[in-house]
């Protein structure tokens, strides 16, 4: 397809469009404002809950939507407002909540466009295991510390929109396996393998992709998307040309029309934009 041809753009956050430490920079932001000057809208799309998006991004002006929480919802940016949405069903996240707190693992409920956890946790990260101490900053910038988390999570749980459990990742495989098995009426991703991902059947980056496509009036194969994790794998293929970031897992890679030879912490999704665009 020519360049021409592609209306919009949308692309993953963390490890895709941020550098590490969730930096948007200059060089980025100035390629998105050139894009949305040629007419090309521009779509944030990540399995954060739209009140922990940067930001600075959501202040680039052009900006009109925003795919959250993996799908889940699609966000109007000028008023942070969904204009689609859904939950997980309260019959299977009874359940998943149950297992959850037997294995006494870690977990995340986002409603309403915010992410909670414990107080536990959020003061420390690591207690979900070893291998995640970088997630800390990320957590205290983004979730909201809840004392009695326990019973914010019942109270919400008809109203909850994504849930996430956290653990080492070989108990974070084992979980992720039986929820797959018990529970075929969720949609369960991930981006990092000491996480699980578990939302609305019908949600997934590729489904909000859909629904925000149809609000503009164009086709997924009209797009072009980026991304880094196993949580893209199925937005990439749905576009008209999926692009993997150089640091990218290798199943995310395989998913990709082709993979830039750039990181995320190299402005890959800006370089290969100015580069497809001729910006």
């Amino acid at each position: 397809m020519e360049p021409s041809n592609f209306k919009c753009v949308f692309t993953d956050l963390d490890k895709t469009l941020l550098a590490s430490g969730s930096i948007l920079t200059d060089y980025t932001k100035e390629t998105i404002g050139m894009l949305i000057s040629r007419g090309i809208d521009f779509v944030p799309s990540s399995g954060r809950a739209f009140n922990s998006f940067p930001k600075e991004l959501l202040k680039i002006q052009g900006l009109k939507y925003a795919v959250t929480s993996n799908g889940v919802s699609v966000n109007e940016i000028k008023t942070g407002k969904p204009v689609s949405t859904m939950c997980i069903p309260e019959k299977d996240l009874r359940q998943i909540v149950r297992i959850a707190a037997e294995r006494k693992v870690c977990t995340e409920t986002f409603v309403s466009g915010q992410s909670y956890c414990t107080r536990e946790y959020w003061n420390d990260p690591t207690i979900a295991g070893k291998n995640i101490s970088e997630r800390k900053i990320y957590v205290q910038a983004t979730r909201i510390p809840l004392d009695d988390y326990d019973s914010f999570v019942m109270g919400n749980i008809a109203n909850t929109e994504a849930f996430d459990i956290i653990a080492n990742p070989e108990i974070a495989s084992e979980i992720k396996e039986e929820l797959k098995e018990n529970f075929p009426g969720v949609y369960i991703t991930h981006s990092e393998n000491f996480l699980i991902e578990i939302s609305n059947l019908e949600s997934g980056k590729h489904r909000g992709m859909e629904r925000c496509c149809r609000i503009l009036g164009i086709s997924p194969k009209e797009c072009i998307a980026f991304g880094d994790a196993s949580n893209d794998m199925e937005m990439l293929q749905m576009a008209g040309l999926g692009i993997a970031v150089a640091n990218a897992t290798p199943e995310c890679k395989s998913a990709a029309d082709y993979v830039s030879e750039f990181t995320n912490n190299q402005d890959a999704v800006a370089k290969e934009l100015r580069k497809i665009f001729k910006l």
